[in-house]
């Protein structure tokens, strides 16, 4: 592509700006050094910015006499357009490279307002994605030391060599702020412009999943180890450095992999799909560090948060391949069974400190925060674990060779999915009869109880928890023997899924967790995050009430969520005034246009509830 003057200039610019610290190496930064660079670097990206909206706006850049006398690069008209922006680039990655976070942070937001400029002026944004992606490699290389750049393709020997010149110091942190700058242009990207114009930035990018990752996992378990073994303060900076590429390359992941679903709904693309899916069983080798220092046992806390929800992500919004539930749930076996196997102690909702922060903005010395932190993981370990075992459970029940699986216990009990389940199932609960005398309906309800405890302190899984639990076989003409002994339980498995997550006792349970208020109901029904799969859970769960309406009546319900059964029609009146109160409020709103979608289904089903309502209590 010839690029227009206006990428000619930009250059010019930025050449001006960087001349006087060509010579700047990292370990020579002062400190009126650095506050002249960031004044520079400022200056430049008001400009760029500036220049962006004028051509935005369809303004005629103002004149600006160009001195070439102070230029790094000719930019008359035989000048190389492609060794401009080789320069732009190459320049900006030194400044990455300095012992100065807010001088790299200033670096990093130039290249993303070039980013924007090239792509508002039509000049060359294609060969800046590429040479950035280039770039990246490169430092890679450079900060493993003794690889040779081979994961990608070059036109020109010539960017080659000028970007390794420029990158030769290079480190973890430039890998970092690369992957960084990537993930704002993505933003951007995702704000500004069209499909036509992510595709190819997902092309650009999808190469990097190339890079040699299993020599980057040997040098992260390096570095960390290493790091706890002395003082060797150079070597823990890099470790740290290492640290950050890490997280910053999840993120890049997570973001790139929803923008690429977002395409694959509108235009059928997903090569990007795939290529992240293929490299996840590589990225979850990362959070497998066994380190006792508080802050490595933080980091990896935060890796395996990062891992797993990319993990969720991919689960919940993809059409699943066969290959990949197994694949998933031999890595959450592998790297997560500690979460896996972890005793499932709900906590009793506090809605007061409902909106806390994150556990990982906390010191790792606090033991509340540390509860915290535990619960999220494991709640994410055994969303995807379920997610995983119900999908291929599903999948072998819909499969053309097989019969429908409804009451049939053997075909059940021969599906992998469920096989998995009831594995894990046994783990926890065949451990807690051992340890308990209670009848088995009691230690039924009350694993219920801690399972849904667990997970309602996060809205934005809490819902896809308990429409996944619908694919567990429902028996509802089966009666619980209230006093079933331990063999009983372990020779009749197959209905032990179905008595744990019964749909009918769980709705009873959730909705003594909320307290029978039907204003919080409400709020999930309204919330843009949780609306569509609140409203779909009450669908659901109030037609199987409707067909199994002496299971609803019956169920006597826990006392003050400690796993207490009391009264059966104190339970059963409590949730008909919930749910009676939440058809009133649906409807007042929704006559007057207030209420966000057409809520017309779920209030017959809730006309539907209450009638039978007014049946029983004749």
């Amino acid at each position: 592509m010839s690029h227009r003057p206006e990428c000619r200039r930009l250059c010019r610019r930025l050449s001006e700006t960087l001349h006087p610290f060509s010579d700047l190496a990292s370990d020579s930064v002062t400190e009126e050094i650095e506050k002249n660079l960031l004044i520079a670097l400022s200056q430049v990206f008001r400009e760029v910015k500036r220049w962006t909206h004028q051509l935005d706006s369809n303004e005629e850049l103002l004149a600006e006499p160009a001195n070439d006398s102070q230029c790094l690069v000719a930019t008359n008209s035989n000048s190389n357009d492609h060794r401009c922006l080789d320069n732009i680039i190459g320049d900006l990655m030194r400044l990455l490279a300095l012992n100065s976070r807010y001088s790299q942070h200033l670096a990093g937001n130039i290249l993303v307002a070039v980013s924007e400029f090239l792509l508002t002026s039509d000049s060359g944004w294609d060969d800046f994605m590429h040479l950035l992606c280039v770039s990246l490699e490169i430092a890679i290389c450079n900060s493993l030391r003794y690889l040779e750049v081979r994961y990608l393709d070059y036109d020109s020997s010539t960017s080659e060599s000028l970007l390794k010149t420029k990158l030769k110091s290079a480190n973890w942190s430039v890998v970092a702020a690369i992957f960084r700058v990537l993930r704002n242009i993505q933003k951007y990207l995702k704000q500004e412009c069209d499909d036509k114009t992510m595709i190819p930035y997902l092309d650009s990018v999808s190469s990097l999943m190339n890079l040699p990752w299993d020599v980057l996992r040997d040098i992260y378990f390096g570095h960390s180890t290493e790091a706890l073994k002395g003082n060797d303060d150079l070597r823990k900076a890099e470790q740290r450095e290492i640290t950050m590429f890490f997280g910053n390359l999840v993120q890049f992941l997570s973001s790139s992999f929803e923008h690429s679903i977002v395409l694959e709904d509108r235009v059928g693309y997903s090569p990007f799909i795939c290529r992240i899916i293929n490299l996840v069983t590589k990225l979850t080798a990362f959070c497998h560090i066994k380190l006792q220092s508080p802050e490595h046992v933080r980091i990896s806390n935060y890796f395996r948060h990062k891992v797993l929800m990319l993990m969720v992500k991919l689960c919940s919004n993809i059409n699943i391949e066969k290959t990949m539930p197994v694949t998933f749930i031999h890595l959450i076996h592998k790297y997560f069974e500690d979460l896996l196997s972890q005793p499932i102690c709900g906590v009793k909702l506090d809605r007061a400190g409902f909106m806390e922060g994150s556990p990982f903005c906390t010191s790792i010395s606090d033991p509340e925060k540390q509860t915290m932190l535990h619960s999220h993981l494991q709640r994410l370990a055994i969303f995807l674990f379920l997610k995983c075992s119900l999908s291929f459970a599903s999948m072998k029940k819909e499969s053309p060779d097989e019969a429908q699986i409804t009451h049939n216990s053997e075909n059940c009990s021969t599906s992998t999915g469920f096989i998995k389940l009831h594995e894990w199932l046994k783990v926890h609960f065949l451990a807690d009869i051992l340890a308990n005398d209670e009848p088995y309906f009691e230690r039924c309800v009350r694993f219920s109880l801690s399972f849904l405890q667990l997970f309602m302190h996060e809205d934005d899984i809490l819902f896809e928890m308990l429409l996944q639990l619908f694919h567990v076989p429902f028996y509802p003409d089966r009666q619980i023997i209230k006093n079933e002994s331990l063999a009983k339980v372990e020779n009749n498995l197959v209905f032990l899924a179905s008595d744990l997550f019964n749909p009918v006792h769980l709705f009873h349970l959730f909705l003594s967790e909320i307290l029978y208020d039907h204003q919080v109901l409400l709020d999930y029904l309204i919330s843009k995050d949780t609306g569509s799969s609140c409203a779909e859970y009450l669908l659901r769960s109030l037609r199987i009430i409707c067909n199994s309406w002496s299971l609803f009546v019956e169920f006597p319900g826990s006392e003050q969520g400690l796993g207490q059964l009391c009264p059966k029609r104190t339970s059963f009146m409590a949730a008909m005034d919930c749910l009676i109160s939440l058809r009133t409020s649906i409807n007042s709103l929704n006559k007057k246009n207030l209420f966000p979608y057409n809520p017309q289904v779920l209030l017959r089903r809730l006309v539907r509830f209450e009638e039978l309502c007014i049946l029983a209590m004749n």
